[in-house]
């Protein structure tokens, strides 16, 4: 059964690997180690992890934009960043049990929106799932969104 749960600073070591699988890490090993860690205690940043048999295997991490100055929480939208699992471990439940770690996430705070974008490699997962992309300005990585005002 997959587990899912916040990170914490101490998980930094079994998570580098899958944001190194993950590629596009511009900062050195010190420095990322840092925001993750700043990452972990912000109200603002949830990072998610997926555990199968206690190896972490997949992580999630996503950003509350916060308040809308003229709408308060009417419009608040969150932002999946990533939704990376190890190659072994795809097909077996996992994604699907971190997307829906990242909602329960948003459920939990008076979040409006959550919006992502996928590229091609991911469309079939979302689709399995129900979701369909949207157009926009990056025709390569369809926009996604779930509005949790109509559950």
């Amino acid at each position: 059964m997959v587990k899912i749960r916040p990170l914490e600073p101490r998980d930094f070591a079994q998570t580098l690997p899958l944001l190194l699988e993950m590629k596009h890490v511009h900062d050195d090993e010190e420095a990322l180690e840092a925001r993750f860690t700043e990452f972990c205690s912000s109200e603002l940043h949830g990072l998610l992890s997926a555990e199968l048999e206690g190896v972490l295997v997949g992580y999630a991490p996503v950003q509350d934009y916060g308040p809308h100055l003229r709408a308060g929480n009417h419009y608040r939208t969150v932002r999946l960043h990533d939704l990376f699992v190890l190659e072994p471990y795809r097909k077996r439940g996992v994604g699907k049990a971190l997307l829906e770690g990242v909602q329960d996430w948003c459920r939990a705070r008076p979040i409006r929106y959550l919006e992502w974008q996928a590229g091609s490699e991911a469309l079939g997962f979302y689709e399995r799932l129900g979701y369909k992309g949207e157009p926009c300005p990056q025709p390569d990585f369809p926009y996604f969104e779930v509005d949790f005002s109509l559950e």
